[in-house]
């Protein structure tokens, strides 16, 4: 199981929005890539660390849309911007570093950025509950794009595994954790002004 982190040892020192944008972006990385050992031991394959990768970036990109729409109502729309572009450049960081080990050196903060606007762009326009999660059109578009990461093999089982176990999962697996995480949220708005709204 992913070791994820649950809260802060210390309660009583102040977290920025970054801070707290670093501690969610950890447990988005780490959900996805138990998320990829989970698809593996229900036997769907991955050829390469590389398109590991692949499929990784796609739950990460999911669970940072899924973080957006739960805080939605804890914090003001600029605290809510920061903190979500906290996050996203945090896992740019994550996944500069595990590209090179992948894939050879190089710059892939760009393409991940990219990507991940592309991806929220198209979550957006989405339904999401908050008591039950990702509508089931989330969870397809999910599903396509994990799919479009792997092989020919798995292809048409991968959409429908998405939908009905793993999308699901991972969602109460992030849902657990926030409040921990998020528990200084509206402290930290306070001390941080929004910087930017997008990641480019």
């Amino acid at each position: 199981m992913a070791r994820l982190k649950r809260g802060w040892s210390d309660r009583a020192k102040d977290r920025s929005l970054s801070d707290i944008g670093g501690a969610i972006s950890f447990n988005i990385w780490q959900i996805s890539g138990q998320g990829v050992l989970d698809l593996e031991n229900e036997g769907f394959e991955t050829h390469t660390h590389s398109q590991r990768m692949d499929v990784i970036i796609e739950f990460a990109a999911y669970l940072l849309q899924s973080v957006d729409r739960l805080i939605f109502d804890l914090l003001g729309e600029e605290e809510r911007a920061e903190l979500i572009t906290a996050a996203g450049l945090h896992l740019a960081r994550i996944v500069q570093d595990n590209r090179q080990e992948a894939d050879g050196a190089g710059d892939y903060t760009g393409d991940f950025l990219k990507l991940l606007n592309q991806r929220i762009a198209e979550y957006s326009n989405c339904r999401f509950d908050l008591k039950e999660g990702p509508s089931f059109v989330f969870l397809r578009l999910l599903g396509d794009h994990v799919t479009d990461c792997m092989g020919e093999r798995d292809a048409k089982w991968i959409t429908g595994y998405i939908i009905d176990v793993m999308g699901n999962q991972m969602f109460s697996s992030l849902k657990r954790i926030l409040p921990g995480i998020l528990d200084p949220a509206r402290k930290a708005a306070t001390i941080d002004p929004m910087r930017a709204k997008n990641y480019e």
